[in-house]
């Protein structure tokens, strides 16, 4: 569900949407993180005034909150996806591009986890995300249940410290996932040469 915090109903008006003014949040949130949410910069960003943010939003915290519920209920949609897929490389990649701006979201909450909501939703996030592509991560690696969990939580920070909104392409996370890959081979061979 999108904007728990309000119920399904989306406001319409002489002020736009709030569906507007989260969606224009959310984006700048994943590209600039969260020192970025302010009023004004939405607004100018939206080529709107600050009375239509306070029109729906009692607050900053109040739109934070929203981002918030936006990024879970993106959620919700993106493990629905992760579930039918049935090749990590390149299905899973291919969604992570889709779902670029969510995934950029993620990564800035990781980055502020210091705030306690950043790091709950993170959390709750990351499980989610986990616990649906670790079937399919696992067949990538050739590797056991086990391992496919403990390189998934290296490879999550491999991204989350590396990536920037320019790096995040195809390439570039085929690269990193390929690191993963070749830990699992060289783990599964025990050879002395990895």
């Amino acid at each position: 569900m999108r904007l728990e915090v309000f119920g399904n109903a989306r406001i319409q008006g002489r002020k736009g949407s709030m569906q507007t003014w989260v969606e224009e949040g959310y984006a700048i949130f994943s590209l600039e993180g969260p020192s970025s949410i302010q009023v004004e910069r939405v607004a100018r960003s939206l080529g709107k005034n600050k009375s239509g943010f306070y029109y729906f939003f009692k607050d900053r915290e109040r739109f934070v909150d929203c981002l918030m519920s936006e990024h879970l209920g993106r959620l919700n949609s993106i493990t629905r996806q992760i579930r039918e897929i049935q090749y990590f490389d390149p299905e899973y990649i291919d969604l992570l591009i889709e779902h670029r701006e969510a995934f950029l979201f993620q990564i800035q909450l990781l980055r502020n986890r210091e705030v306690g909501l950043f790091e709950n939703i993170s959390d709750q996030f990351s499980a989610k995300i986990s616990a649906a592509v670790i079937p399919v991560w696992s067949d990538y690696l050739d590797a056991s249940i086990e391992v496919a969990n403990r390189l998934w939580s290296m490879t999550r920070e491999a991204i989350s410290s590396r990536a920037t909104k320019d790096s995040f392409t195809f390439g570039w996370l085929l690269d990193v996932v390929s690191e993963a890959k070749l830990i699992a081979s060289c783990q599964s061979s025990q050879t002395v040469a990895c």
